[in-house]
């Protein structure tokens, strides 16, 4: 994830229970005139009512119109007014978490809890909490908002999250389930039900969330690119090319469509073809190390060692850290006789985790030592 495997944090600035507007009484204006001291009665024990509500109301509106300097002052003044407002806490308190003052709002959701543990308090809890990496007690907080409120879908769409964070791909699929049941036009839980879905290796059910997620949010061009990786990972090359030509009309700068579909013209063993979008995606983001990997692989594949090579030196460059970038460079430097350099990279991808470099190591670089 993130992205959650390409999930998004949305600001919870409250549900339509948190931002409606509270009215205090009526008054009628053809109505006889009270009594002097019924009327004094009257105000004595609506007027501190009347200007609490107010105030909410005004930073309710304040809100709406994402003006949340002025939103705040009129909560604080609702608060001072009325100490136990909770719903002032609460609005307060996703305000300062959206301008990044997460201990400040962590205290206010804390304060509405305790008035009235309300299941968005709960769950606008939960996000600072993520927001703060303490993950174990988000995952608690969005829990007691499911609790009070089970169908509520953002809880269960973030609760998924997290456990997909933590590799429990089955437990995110039933969250994920969850927040469709209480939302069946949420995008994005489609979306990362079906990248639960492919981390499980259920190819064709992950293909058919990415495509209704796709429907439902048809600019969003990451969902696309999910959707063909799920394809392709299925075998159905076909579709694949076809999705991700559909993501790159709908953004042609996006450089991972191209990449991505220059993967599957590699699957297929069109090596031109790979090469060209491979280039596409180099000429519009010339830092992106896994473009210059996967390019050095098809002229690898093409017998283009010098030029395999040259990419195998751009992508270690941009990607120290890739086992899999030393793995391929330390096999073009074989194919050009540099026997000690291929040896040098498999080491190196060996020490980052690399199994087969590991057996390339102990096969070939010994045999090298010794001679």
């Amino acid at each position: 994830m993130k992205f959650f495997g390409l999930i998004t944090l949305v600001a919870a600035l409250g549900t339509t229970t948190m931002l409606q507007a509270q009215v205090g009484p009526a008054g009628d204006p053809f109505a006889a005139p009270q009594e002097e001291a019924q009327d004094s009665v009257i105000k004595a024990s609506t007027i501190d009512e009347q200007l609490e509500k107010k105030a909410y109301n005004a930073g309710v509106e304040f809100m709406q119109m994402g003006d949340f300097d002025n939103a705040l002052l009129k909560f604080d003044e609702a608060i001072e007014l009325k100490p136990d407002y909770t719903e002032a806490y609460t609005n307060r308190a996703n305000i300062k978490w959206q301008q990044g003052e997460i201990e400040s709002a962590i205290e206010d959701f804390r304060t509405s809890i305790s008035i009235d543990a309300t299941a968005d308090a709960y769950f606008g809890l939960g996000q600072c909490q993520y927001q703060n990496n303490q993950h174990d007690s988000a995952m608690e907080s969005y829990t007691r908002a499911l609790a009070i409120a089970p169908d509520y879908a953002q809880a269960a769409y973030y609760r998924g999250g997290l456990h997909f964070e933590k590799g429990n791909y089955e437990k995110a699929v039933a969250d994920y389930d969850k927040a469709i049941a209480a939302d069946p036009k949420y995008a994005y839980a489609y979306n990362d039900r079906g990248s639960a879905k492919r981390q499980l290796k259920k190819y064709k059910e992950a293909s058919a969330d990415y495509k209704k997620a796709c429907a439902l949010d048809p600019e969003n061009v990451f969902m696309y690119n999910n959707w063909g990786s799920a394809l392709r990972r299925a075998g159905d090359y076909d579709t694949a090319l076809l999705v991700y030509t559909r993501a790159i009309r709908k953004d042609p700068k996006n450089y991972r469509s191209y990449n991505l579909r220059g993967l599957t013209y590699y699957d297929m063993a069109q090596y031109e073809k790979a090469i060209a979008d491979f280039d596409t995606c180099i000429q519009l983001n010339s830092t992106y190390g896994y473009a210059f990997m996967n390019r050095s692989c098809a002229y690898y594949k093409l017998f283009e060692y010098a030029k395999a090579l040259q990419d195998g030196n751009r992508a270690v460059e941009l990607m120290p850290k890739n086992a899999a970038a030393y793995l391929n460079r330390g096999n073009y430097r074989e194919m050009t006789r540099d026997a000690a350099g291929a040896c040098e990279d498999w080491k190196k991808a060996a020490e980052l985790g690399n199994e087969k470099a590991k057996r390339y190591s102990n096969m070939q670089c010994s045999k090298t030592e010794k001679r």
